[in-house]
């Protein structure tokens, strides 16, 4: 199982702050979380934790979950 925690808008918009999925990608992990009512355009837009190692670029969504992994997500931060 990999524990999907959200964080600032994200957790707002997502209307609560942690799941539990079953392992596989994190695209996989996505859809999971869509069935259970977050919209997935969440994932698209925030950065991208799994055990506090950033995934970046388009590969991102094919990275290998594993039994146990944290994969948070937080709001990009602007301003001005």
């Amino acid at each position: 199982m990999v524990t999907i925690k959200l964080f600032g808008l994200t957790r707002e918009t997502g209307g609560r702050d942690k799941l539990i999925v079953k392992a596989g990608t994190v695209r996989g992990a996505m859809e999971q979380a869509a069935a259970m009512g977050v919209d997935p355009k969440l994932f698209r837009r925030a950065l991208l934790f799994v055990n506090n190692r950033q995934l970046r670029g388009a590969g991102r969504f094919a990275f290998r979950l594993q039994d146990g992994d944290e994969l948070a997500l937080l709001s990009p931060v602007g301003g001005g």
